[in-house]
C-alpha cells in the first residue's frame, strides 16, 4: 500500500502554530474533557497533548466517569467558566450525555472542534475554521496541490464529527462532493472521484473495488482493534491507489494540530460576537415551547453563559471579582440541575399518584431559586463598569439575563395554574 509521508505538512502546521505561541504573550490554555472507556479518543487526546508540550501550549485534562452525567457536566463546565482556559475540545463519543448536551454547554468563544450551531454559521460564514478534521482534509489537499474547483471528491460516511463537516467544508472550497453515507458496497456504477475521503470508523470498511486506479485516499474514519488504532480503509483494499494517508500518523495527527491552530485563533477574537452568538442561542431556545422545568432550567444555563461572559469583561479587575462571575455561573448550573430533579420527582410523583402535593411544592420553589440567582447578576451586571469595546457585550449579558428571569417566572406562574 503507497502510504503517504504527511511529516511535510505537519512541520508546515506545526512551525505556524510555534509562531504564534511565540507571540502570545501567555500561554495558551486547552482544555480537553474525554470519557473513561473512550479508548480511540484517548488516543487523539495523547496526540492533542503532545502537540501542545512541542508548542508551549498548556493542557488541562479532565477524564470523566462513564456512568455519570452530572459528573461530566460539572467538569464541563468548570472547564467553560475557567477565564484561563482559551479553547474546549470534547472528544467524541460522550456516552453518559444526550444529544446536544455538550452543544448546549459549550459557548462558540470555546468551541474548538466548531460543533455548536453557532461555531458553524461562523465557520460557513468565513469568520473562523471549521472542525479540525475538515481543516485537516483541506489541508492534505491543498499540500498535494489539488485545485479543489476541478477536483471531484467521493466521501463515504456523514457523521456529525466526521463526513458531514468534511463535506461542508470541501464544497465550501469548489469541489465536487459525492456523499455515501456508509453502504457503498451496493453503488453501482460508482461516480468519478480523483479523491476518496473514508470517514465512517469501522476498520477495513472500504472494499478493494470502490478504491479507484490511481486516486488518492485520505483515511479520516478510525477504530481499535485488539488494541491497535486501524483506519477504514485496507491494506489489500489501497492497493490501486497512489497515495494512501496512513492510520496512525496521518489525518489523525494533522487533525490534532489543525484544533490547536483554532485554539490560537479563538483566544485572539474579540470575545463578544462569538460569545454573543452561542446566548442568542441559548434564548432561542430557552423561549420555543417546552414543559415548565425545561424552559426554567434552559433559562439557568443562559443565565450561567452570561456570567461567563459577565466574567470575560472584567479579565482587567481584580481576580476576585472574576471569580465571583464562576461562582455564579455555578449556582445557576446548580439551579438547573436542581430544577430538573425536582420535575423528575414531580412526574413519578404523579404516575404513582403518590406524594404529589409534596413533589408540586419542590418543583415551584426551584424556578424561584433560578429567578434568585438571575436577580443577582442582573444587578452585577448593571454595575459593570467596562471598556468601550465590551459595553455591547455587557448590555446583551444584561438584556439575556432579564428575559431568562422573565421566562422562569411566567413558567413557574404557567406551572402554579396547572394545579
Amino acid at each position: 500500500m503507497p502510504l503517504y509521508d504527511l511529516s511535510v505538512l505537519g512541520h508546515e502546521l506545526r512551525s505556524e502554530l510555534a509562531k504564534r505561541s511565540r507571540a502570545r504573550r501567555r500561554p495558551f490554555r486547552l482544555g480537553v474533557l474525554v470519557e473513561a472507556g473512550n479508548v480511540a479518543g484517548r488516543s487523539f487526546a495523547r496526540s492533542l497533548e503532545r502537540e501542545s508540550r512541542e508548542a508551549g501550549i498548556e493542557v488541562d485534562h479532565r477524564l470523566a466517569p462513564q456512568d455519570s452525567p452530572e459528573a461530566t457536566l460539572l467538569l464541563l463546565d468548570e472547564l467553560v467558566l475557567d477565564p484561563t482556559v482559551d479553547g474546549v475540545v470534547v472528544v467524541q463519543p460522550v456516552s453518559s450525555l444526550a444529544p446536544g448536551t455538550v452543544e448546549a454547554h459549550l459557548p462558540a468563544s470555546k468551541d474548538v472542534e466548531a460543533v455548536t450551531p453557532a461555531a458553524q454559521a461562523a465557520a460557513a460564514a468565513g469568520l473562523r475554521r471549521g472542525t479540525p478534521v475538515a481543516e485537516a482534509c483541506l489541508a492534505t489537499l491543498r499540500h498535494l496541490e489539488y485545485d479543489l474547483r476541478e477536483t471531484a471528491v467521493l466521501l463515504i460516511g456523514h457523521g456529525p464529527t466526521g463526513g458531514r463537516p468534511i463535506a461542508q467544508r470541501l464544497l465550501a472550497a469548489g469541489a465536487q462532493v459525492t456523499v455515501v453515507q456508509h453502504d457503498v458496497d451496493r453503488m453501482d456504477p460508482l461516480p468519478a472521484y480523483q479523491v476518496l475521503i473514508s470517514a465512517v470508523g469501522i476498520a477495513g470498511i472500504i472494499p478493494a473495488r470502490v478504491v479507484r486506479q490511481g486516486s488518492t485516499v485520505l483515511d479520516v474514519g478510525t477504530s481499535m482493534v485488539d488494541g491497535s488504532l486501524r483506519g477504514d480503509v485496507g491494506t489489500e483494499a489501497a492497493a490501486g491507489a497512489t497515495r494512501v494517508t496512513p492510520v496512525p500518523g496521518g489525518i489523525g495527527r494533522v487533525t490534532s494540530i489543525c484544533a490547536l491552530l483554532s485554539l490560537t485563533e479563538l483566544a485572539q477574537l474579540s470575545p463578544g460576537p462569538v460569545a454573543s452568538w452561542s446566548l442568542l442561542e441559548a434564548v432561542a431556545r430557552l423561549l420555543s415551547p417546552r414543559d415548565p422545568a425545561g424552559g426554567a432550567a434552559g433559562a439557568a444555563i443562559t443565565g450561567a453563559l452570561a456570567a461567563a461572559l459577565d466574567g470575560l469583561c472584567r479579565m482587567h479587575e481584580d481576580p476576585q471579582e472574576i471569580a465571583r462571575s464562576g461562582h455564579s455561573a455555578a449556582r445557576l448550573l446548580l439551579a438547573a440541575d436542581h430544577d430538573r430533579q425536582a420535575f423528575g420527582a414531580f412526574q413519578r410523583a404523579q404516575r404513582r399518584h403518590q406524594g404529589e402535593a409534596q413533589a408540586r411544592q419542590a418543583a415551584l420553589a426551584s424556578p424561584e431559586e433560578i429567578a434568585a440567582a438571575l436577580a443577582e447578576l442582573e444587578a452585577r451586571l448593571r454595575g459593570l463598569r467596562t471598556t468601550a469595546a465590551l459595553e455591547l457585550d455587557r448590555r446583551l449579558a444584561l438584556e439575556i439575563t432579564g428575559a431568562a428571569r422573565e421566562a422562569v417566572l411566567r413558567l413557574r406562574e404557567e406551572f402554579a395554574a396547572q394545579g
